[in-house]
């Protein structure tokens, strides 16, 4: 008897853990994402390239909206989802869906987002 609920006991934690690591995803490097067709005709203050620097903490550098200006703010992963928080200048809704460690799908664009090594 005491085997069979040491067997139980063992199964319960294994599949809890299981269970819990979807919300303790490392997501830390950078994603990118190239404008299609972008020319900043040589203006240093247009980037073709957006970025998310994913940092330790919850916290991310983002440079999403084609300008020269660089955020950092937090954010949080809930069901495979990666919502920031709104910040002064970076004051509208931010979110992507997780495809794989590697991918990365701009919810509000659906454009798709690559992690560079």
């Amino acid at each position: 008897m005491k085997n069979f609920c040491f067997f139980l006991f063992i199964v319960f934690f294994s599949c809890s853990s299981s269970n819990t690591s979807k919300d303790t995803l490392d997501i830390n490097g950078l994603f990118t994402y190239t404008i299609p067709n972008c020319d900043n005709g040589g203006n240093p203050e247009i980037n073709c390239i957006l970025f998310i620097k994913f940092l330790e903490d919850s916290k991310a550098d983002i440079l999403i909206d084609g300008g020269d200006i660089v955020y950092r703010t937090n954010y949080t992963i809930s069901d495979n989802e990666i919502n920031f928080v709104k910040k002064p200048g970076l004051n509208y809704d931010i979110s992507f869906s997780i495809i794989n460690m590697t991918t990365l799908k701009h919810i509000q664009t659906d454009n798709i987002w690559l992690k560079n090594d």
